[in-house]
């Protein structure tokens, strides 16, 4: 993008976000720059109406760092979409405060008769079976595996110096963080903490990617695009530089390979001036070397180790990064944008599935598959998700709204082109 240029969105009525621009970017400076912006008075906002959900946060079954992190923001997105059933619609009137004295800075909607609130019905039926607030017993069995493999490697390449070990150590490591991502949209539990094996935050990652990516997907107000930025910019600017647009292609795995180490200083600059405090997670990242040390000596464990994480950030990053959202036929800010501000609809503008992903909840679980319905029932363990298909295309059929499956190489190569587009597109990325 253009140095110091500050770009309009083209989802009209979104506020340009406060601090987007600045060079250091942590999920609690965006949590403030959303205090700024959106009228929330110190509360936490709903539509336009402010609630005070303080006495309510040690009973929120999710956790208290959902309400904790949301104080003075508005959180309509957040709660529709992490709520399938009725009951925190149910209970949130017992903490109404006051109607908000501003409009809402985002302009998203969820309309009864909409796309969104149609499908979520429907998804509520169909998992009105199965316990969907908890994770299931195959996404438990998975990670639980994954983590176990993971550390027998480490382990064994420790000793061995063997370098199959090491790359199979750093594969194991990045599916192991993956598959954690399942377990930090849900309710607080340990198999959470497997995504911090990386240096990487899972409390960090609840702002950045729950609260920003997941709900304002491929926006300005996605933190997961600024984050990357000038060094990939997807955005299609047309002031973006030749170096982002071509050069990228060439430096990408260097990125790819730098993700946990600068998500790592990230997150002991968070832990010591942002946070002022440390918790279990934080304990996480050293649980690997120092079983490592037990059978190596420090050196060797720390240089293994080291060859081992750099294996795991190249491979969570070429999975990331290529996983769903970035081609020139999906929808990016600066691209025109549908008039049906749905924010169903929205999400799905910026999403796509792979059709070899979908093939097993192995892949899925450990390659960010069945990305649309997880994006909208983030909170629900991607083992139940298949329940919500039947609804999921029933619905799409009546919104005319394509749900036809992608390959991986088709989006690999779109990743590639949509840094070297600059163009944005005068009609909507419907699709």
């Amino acid at each position: 993008m253009g140095a110091g240029k500050k770009v309009k969105s083209t989802l009209v009525g979104l506020k340009y976000p406060t601090g987007r621009d600045d060079i250091l970017k942590t999920g609690v400076k965006w949590l403030n720059g959303k205090r700024e912006d959106d009228g929330a008075e110190g509360l936490w906002r709903v539509g336009d109406k402010l609630y005070d959900l303080d006495a309510w946060a040690r009973n929120h079954p999710g956790g208290t760092e959902w309400i904790t992190f949301t104080r003075g923001t508005d959180i309509t997105e957040a709660f529709e979409a992490n709520h399938i059933s009725l009951l925190a619609e149910r209970l949130l009137p017992k903490f109404y405060i006051r109607d908000a004295a501003a409009p809402r800075s985002c302009p998203l909607t969820f309309e009864p008769d909409g796309f969104y609130r149609t499908f979520k019905a429907r998804a509520r039926e169909a998992l009105k079976d199965v316990d969907f607030h908890r994770s299931s017993r195959t996404s438990n069995l998975i990670a639980d595996s994954l983590f176990a493999t993971t550390i027998g490697l480490c382990l064994a390449a420790a000793i061995t110096q063997s370098w199959i070990a090491i790359v199979a150590s750093g594969m194991f490591l990045c599916w192991t963080s993956v598959a954690a991502h399942n377990f930090f949209h849900q309710r607080d539990s340990f198999r959470m903490c497997y995504f911090d094996l990386t240096f990487m935050s899972s409390k960090e990652w609840r702002i950045t990617h729950a609260l920003s990516h997941h709900l304002y997907t491929n926006t300005v107000l996605d933190i997961e695009i600024t984050l990357f930025e000038p060094f990939l910019s997807w955005l299609p600017d047309p002031d973006k530089e030749f170096i982002p647009r071509f050069a990228s292609w060439i430096y990408s795995p260097v990125v790819y390979t730098a993700i946990v180490f600068q998500q790592g200083l990230k997150r002991i600059y968070s832990t010591f001036f942002e946070w002022d405090t440390l918790d279990m997670r934080d304990a996480a990242p050293f649980l690997i070397p120092a079983l490592m040390c037990s059978v190596a000596s420090p050196f060797t464990a720390l240089w293994t180790w080291l060859r081992i994480m750099l294996v795991a950030s190249f491979h969570f990053g070429l999975i990331g990064v290529h996983a769903a959202h970035h081609h020139p036929d999906i929808y990016h800010d600066g691209d025109a944008h549908r008039e049906d501000n749905d924010w169903g609809l929205a999400q799905l503008d910026a999403v796509r599935d792979r059709v070899e992903i979908e093939t097993s909840i192995f892949l899925v679980l450990t390659h960010f598959g069945t990305h649309s319905l997880h994006h909208l029932l983030p909170t629900v363990d991607h083992a139940y998700l298949p329940l919500c298909e039947p609804a999921f295309q029933k619905t799409c059929q009546e919104f005319q709204v394509d749900t036809s499956l992608w390959t991986q190489w088709k989006l690999f190569k779109g990743q590639f082109m949509q840094l070297a587009n600059n163009r944005p597109k005068k009609t909507p990325s419907t699709r």
